[in-house]
């Protein structure tokens, strides 16, 4: 909670002193080595937001995918469950055919 609004705070510092020494560039007055500064860390924080929202979009995406994925492959496994009760049914009734024939065989003899 304090860190984020110290960061905000210190944004919120960093953009308006950008702006001051942005108009006092329009009106064609030297900046200090410390305003350049300042100039190059509000650029360097636009771009740190920039890429935020882009590995966050990327991250939301990749979330998104592996969503997909895991209901595919649960899809695939019920499938695969079925086909291997279907399977056990028929695997039974063969048995069961199998002992029906063997015990007429064996009444027959």
């Amino acid at each position: 909670m304090v860190e984020t609004l110290t960061i905000s705070v210190l944004e919120e510092a960093l953009k308006v002193f950008s702006e001051k020494i942005a108009k006092k560039l329009a009106e064609g007055k030297r900046i200090t080595d410390t305003e350049v500064i300042i100039l190059l860390l509000d650029q360097m924080n636009k771009r740190m937001d920039i890429m935020n929202e882009s590995l966050n979009k990327r991250i939301d995406d990749t979330n998104k995918r592996i969503d997909e994925l895991r209901d595919d492959m649960n899809k695939r496994i019920d499938e695969l469950k079925e086909d291997v009760r279907l399977l056990h049914q028929e695997v039974s009734s063969i048995k069961s055919d199998v002992i029906n024939i063997l015990k007429e065989k064996i009444e027959k003899s």
